[in-house]
């Protein structure tokens, strides 16, 4: 499945605009029986929408086309194959497109004259590539994978002697030249799966190495991790090289599962320690965190943390693309002609073109008291250097 990206947003900001509006669909295909779940809803939204346009009987008659056509996506088998399902449509504008995701989206049905961004963003962000190793005592495979999917990258095979038994004393001398000799090709061989992560860790991208496979194999590859790759190790396993057992993209789905749960909370944890500590490395607040994506301050190692989207408007700049938490018609800073805009957009939007990473998190406490937003800054000035105490690490593309 296609790994959802910036130009896919983009396909939708710069779309042919026309007379009416457009449909922005999305449905979490992640559930089992998110059909009847979701025909339901639909069917809530859906009516909640005609009355809106009760009195707009040209409307009316386009929302009713582009709902069609998305029924009829959600219902072919991608959409079951799917995990998250993003779909746009404006018959006015004779504009359609879908976008399949290996991501859960959350549902939503929105009518708008733009195309409502939020959870496709979210996935974007969401996204996220592992290096996975199955291994046993002598061979190796390598993957690349992320929700839903594992792409095969490499496969090693080293030339490791079966074990073999004796009688005898000399026999018993023999063994043990045997075991030794055994020893050495299992170690030759760990040393070059080793050399062919932290290759492949350098070829690509990932977020993390979760390593599968004999408990003493990944005990010895472990120990012969650099530190900084090893720190790296989001989960290590047991997993039969044969055997039946659930599928390699079942047990990654797991782990990454738990994996991400476990990342949200040190997120909120972070967030709060450093509220307490009333540290200058923390913005809270929606127009503290616009300021200091404005001025620069949220570059790597610095990041957002959100809320589910709360539908608050703002207001963008249609000249020097400022955006303000209050709604203004003339902006203040050059005069031009403001437009209303969803702010967890805006948010998210500016993220993803900066590389700034972005953690969308189940409502906590410590962010409803600051308005569902806040960003982990970098440093505390705009021209300042990275802000001393934090720590600096090559951090991949996402």
């Amino acid at each position: 499945m296609t790994e959802l990206t910036l130009p896919h947003v983009q396909l939708l900001l710069d779309r042919p605009k026309g007379e009416g509006m457009i449909v922005s669909c999305y449905v979490d295909t992640s559930l089992a029986g998110y059909q009847a779940v979701w025909k339901q809803r639909l069917k809530n939204e859906v009516a909640q929408i005609e009355q809106r346009l009760a009195e707009d009987h040209e409307a009316r008659r386009r929302f009713t086309r582009d709902m069609a056509v998305i029924r009829s996506v959600l219902g072919k088998p991608v959409a079951r194959r799917a995990r998250g399902m993003a779909v746009f449509s404006a018959a006015a504008q004779d504009f359609f497109q879908v976008f399949a995701s290996s991501v859960p989206v959350r549902d939503a049905l929105v009518l708008d004259e733009q195309p409502y961004l939020v959870p496709l963003l979210e996935t974007i962000h969401r996204q996220r590539r592992y290096l996975v190793v199955l291994t046993d005592s002598h061979r190796a495979r390598l993957y690349a994978a992320a929700w839903g999917r594992a792409h095969l990258l490499e496969e090693i095979d080293g030339d490791v002697p079966r074990r073999q038994r004796s009688a005898g004393e000399t026999w018993g001398k023999q063994q043990a030249t045997i075991a030794r000799h055994r020893e050495d090709h299992i170690l030759h061989y760990q040393k070059a799966l080793v050399r062919q992560i932290q290759k492949s860790w350098g070829d690509q991208p990932f977020r993390g190495l979760i390593l599968l496979g004999e408990h003493e194999t990944l005990a010895a590859v472990r120990a012969l991790l650099p530190p900084a790759l090893d720190r790296q190790v989001i989960h290590d396993a047991p997993r039969s090289w044969v055997g039946r057992q659930p599928s390699l993209t079942a047990k990654v789905q797991e782990v990454l599962d738990a994996a991400l749960c476990a990342h949200d909370k040190r997120l909120v944890d972070e967030l709060e320690r450093r509220l307490r500590g009333k540290s200058f490395c923390v913005a809270a607040g929606p127009q503290e965190v616009i300021d200091a994506l404005r001025n620069g301050q949220v570059g790597y190692p610095g990041y957002l943390v959100l809320e589910p989207d709360r539908g608050v408007a703002a207001a963008r700049c249609t000249g020097c693309g400022s955006v303000f938490t209050v709604i203004c018609e003339v902006c203040p800073v050059c005069q031009a002609t403001c437009e209303k805009v969803n702010l967890w957009q805006e948010m998210l939007l500016f993220a993803a073109r900066h590389d700034i990473p972005a953690h969308v998190v189940e409502g906590r406490p410590v962010l409803a008291d600051h308005g569902g937003v806040a960003a982990m800054l970098s440093r505390e000035g705009p021209w300042e250097g990275v802000a001393a105490g934090l720590r600096v690490e090559k951090r991949p593309s996402p």
